[in-house]
């Protein structure tokens, strides 16, 4: 026999009606949680573009600096050393014309107290004799 065409549709739009609920709630639930998440994600973001800004800053300041140390140990070494040298001209002769009993007991300094330091090249600088220096301090 035949079933009656009620029956069969009320199957049916059961299932369809608790499909738009659902869909209805979730929509819901979206629209009052969205803006909060939105917001969420929004600071987070905003969070992240301060402290890589702040990084970056740090890194250039960094940079900076470094740079500028090295700038100035650069000057330092090829402009300061040269105003501070004091050259003096080198003569052997003195000491080529002695004679090895005449000549002073200090084989550093010749009993002169100072010794030729090397600057560059051909260029030296006077300097406290190591060897006499440690003796003149104990007296």
């Amino acid at each position: 026999m035949c079933r009656p065409s009620c029956c069969d549709n009320s199957r049916r739009q059961g299932a369809g009606i608790a499909a738009v609920a659902a869909i209805l709630v979730g929509a819901l639930i979206v629209a009052k949680i969205g803006p909060i998440v939105a917001r969420i994600i929004h600071i987070a973001l905003e969070v992240i573009r301060i402290t890589a800004l702040t990084a970056a800053a740090v890194l250039m300041f960094a940079a900076t600096a470094w740079l500028t140390l090295m700038i100035v140990r650069w000057w330092l070494r090829h402009h300061g050393a040269q105003r501070r040298a004091v050259l003096q001209p080198v003569s052997t002769a003195a000491w080529q014309h002695m004679t090895a009993g005449d000549r002073p007991a200090c084989l550093a300094c010749g009993g002169s107290g100072q010794v030729l330091k090397a600057i560059s090249g051909s260029r030296y600088q006077p300097w406290a004799c190591p060897v006499c220096e440690p003796a003149e301090w104990a007296g």
